[in-house]
C-alpha cells in the first residue's frame, strides 16, 4: 500500500510540475514581449536603465529555458517523450544549431565554426529534437569556454563500431571536466566543470540530451581533460532507403 501511495504521489508531483510550468509560459511570453518592445526604443534610455533592461531580458531567457527543461523532464519521467525521425541532412541540422548560437559566440569573443567531413549520408532523426541536443551541447561549450577560445562542431561518417551512423561532435577549449566527474555529467541535476565555479543552469540539459539521442537510436558520450577542453559527441543512425521489391507473380490460375 505504501508503494502504491508513493507512486501516486510521484505521478501527482510530475503532473503538478508540468501544469505549473505550462501555465507560466503565457505570462512569461507577455513579459518578454513587453521588454523587447522597450528594447526597440532603448536609445532613448539612460545607460543604467539600458543595462537593467538587458539583465531583465537575460533573466526571462533563463526562465524560459528552465520551463522548457522542466516540461521535457516531466515528459521523460512519464514516458511521454516522443521523437519523429525522418531522413535529414546532418550538415543542415548542425548548421542550424551553429547559426542559432553564433551571436552569443561573437558576443563572448569565441571562435565558433562548423566542420563537415564529406561524404556524410542522410540520417534518420527528429529535426527539432536533434537541433535541441546540438544547441544544448553548444550552449554548454560556450558557457565554459573563455573569450579567445574555440568551439568546433563537426559532422562525419562513423567508422569502426560506429559504421552506419553519423557522428556529431562539439569540441571546446574550455576548462575541461575532472575525471571523477565524467561518469555523472549526463545525470539529471548534475553540473561538473574543472577549475570553475558552479555555473548558471538547471543541470538538466545534458541528461535530457542523452535521453533524446537514445530515443532516436543513438549514443552520446564525452571526452575531457582539465585545462584542455571537452568533446561531447553523439551518433544517429544513417538513413537506409527501403528497396522496391518486385511484385510477386500471380498464380497461374489468375493469369489464365
Amino acid at each position: 500500500m505504501t508503494e502504491e501511495v508513493s507512486v501516486m504521489a510521484e505521478n501527482l508531483e510530475q503532473k503538478t510540475a508540468a501544469y505549473l510550468t505550462h501555465e507560466l509560459r503565457a505570462p512569461l511570453t507577455s513579459i518578454r514581449c513587453a521588454l523587447e518592445t522597450i528594447k526597440d526604443c532603448e536609445e532613448r534610455l539612460p545607460a543604467d536603465e539600458r543595462q537593467m533592461l538587458d539583465i531583465a531580458l537575460r533573466n526571462t531567457e533563463r526562465l524560459k529555458n528552465l520551463i522548457d527543461d522542466i516540461l521535457d523532464l516531466s515528459k521523460l519521467q512519464a514516458g511521454r517523450m516522443r521523437v519523429f525521425p525522418v531522413p535529414c541532412d546532418p550538415r543542415a541540422l548542425a548548421a542550424e544549431a551553429v547559426e542559432s548560437l553564433s551571436p552569443l559566440a561573437r558576443k563572448k569573443g569565441i571562435d565558433l565554426a562548423l566542420e563537415v567531413s564529406p561524404p556524410c549520408a542522410a540520417v534518420d532523426a527528429d529535426p527539432r529534437r536533434t537541433v535541441q541536443v546540438l544547441i544544448n551541447l553548444l550552449s554548454n561549450a560556450l558557457k565554459f569556454t573563455p573569450a579567445g577560445g574555440r568551439v568546433r562542431v563537426r559532422v562525419e561518417a562513423g567508422k569502426g563500431d560506429r559504421a552506419g551512423y553519423a557522428l556529431f561532435s562539439v569540441s571546446d577549449t574550455g576548462c575541461g571536466i575532472a575525471a571523477g566527474d565524467l561518469p555523472r555529467v549526463f545525470r539529471f541535476f548534475s553540473q561538473a566543470a574543472a577549475g570553475e565555479r558552479r555555473m548558471e543552469g538547471t543541470g538538466l540539459g545534458l541528461a535530457i540530451s542523452r535521453s533524446m539521442v537514445e530515443l532516436q537510436g543513438g549514443e552520446i558520450g564525452v571526452e575531457s581533460e582539465p585545462g584542455k577542453g571537452s568533446t561531447f559527441s553523439f551518433t544517429l543512425p544513417t538513413h537506409i532507403a527501403l528497396e522496391e521489391k518486385d511484385p510477386q507473380p500471380r498464380p497461374a490460375a489468375e493469369r489464365a
